[in-house]
């Protein structure tokens, strides 16, 4: 497997959580009324907007390299509240949960350090005397 292959293999995961948070947030912005009716019934409505920034903001961070670790944690506890929220109404809840599966896939596939603790040295200069 060469090189380009490789590489678009490794981004693939990281397109579909692209598209399917994009497509969140466009419908959050956009008003969806079954959206709008699922958030009505879990008392979240007035949110609604602010949780499709977030998402945005969050995504930007993730896909971009230097800062895919922050991405990767806001991401997780994004999806992990919306999985919180559903569970005591019943509702569908395999939708958050196959995303932030997703998430962790993809980082995973881009950066499998970031799963590793790796301890860095510091190293102290001292002043010229």
């Amino acid at each position: 497997m060469n090189n380009k292959t490789k590489n678009i293999l490794r981004w693939a995961p990281s397109g579909l959580v692209a598209f399917a948070l994009i497509g969140s947030a466009s419908s959050k912005l956009s008003g969806v009324q079954p959206l709008i009716e699922h958030f009505t019934q879990i008392g979240l409505v007035s949110f609604v907007k602010g949780f499709a920034i977030l998402e945005l903001l969050f995504l930007g961070l993730f896909l971009f390299p230097r800062t895919i670790k922050m991405g990767l944690l806001l991401l997780t506890a994004y999806f992990g509240g919306a999985i919180a929220v559903e569970l005591p109404y019943g509702l569908f809840m395999a939708g958050p949960l196959a995303i932030l599966s997703l998430v962790w896939i993809a980082a995973y596939l881009r950066n499998p350090s970031v799963f590793s603790y790796k301890q860095e040295k510091v190293t102290l200069y001292r002043a010229a005397a």
